[in-house]
């Protein structure tokens, strides 16, 4: 998942430090309560510990009713290159068989292209992808073998 649509700018300047526009907020709370209506609940939310992924995750752990234990924070997710989040999804522990990463562009989209033959042009603010990996432990993630199974668009607030 992309986090929601953030503020332009802030007083401090710093990208990280942006936080979420009204519209970010509604748009991400949509996005999520639609997946709450999937078979692809997650059951561990990893987000980017930047303000705008930060308070993404925190909608969505409220909408899916998760525990605050349920999300981490992985420092290596802000300004990531694809082979940052393979290694992110590499290392998540087994226990968990649907987790929910949330990041950033232009490293969300690029994921979906690495995992899956499917291509998306670009994912938008709040844009939600699920691809299913058929693997026994996370560690045996490879490029090309998960399958697109839906996305999520803010805009349309639909499966697709």
């Amino acid at each position: 998942m992309r986090h929601g649509k953030a503020i332009k700018e802030v007083a401090s300047g710093v990208d990280y430090d942006r936080g979420l526009e009204e519209r970010g907020k509604t748009d991400v709370a949509d996005v999520i309560q639609t997946l709450s209506k999937t078979k692809y609940i997650p059951e561990l939310i990893v987000a980017s510990p930047a303000k705008r992924t930060l308070k993404t995750a925190e909608i969505a752990l409220l909408e899916l009713k998760l525990k605050k234990d349920k999300l981490l924070f992985e420092s290596s997710i802000y300004e990531a290159q694809i082979k940052d989040l393979m290694h992110v999804i590499r290392e998540l522990d087994d226990h968990y068989k649907t987790v929910l990463l949330i990041g950033h562009n232009p490293s969300i989209t690029s994921l979906v292209g690495m995992l899956t033959p499917s291509f998306i042009e670009h994912t938008p603010t709040s844009g939600l992808s699920v691809i299913s990996l058929k693997v026994d432990t996370w560690q045996l993630v490879q490029q090309q073998k998960g399958k697109l199974e839906l996305t999520i668009s803010p805009k349309h607030k639909s499966i697709i």
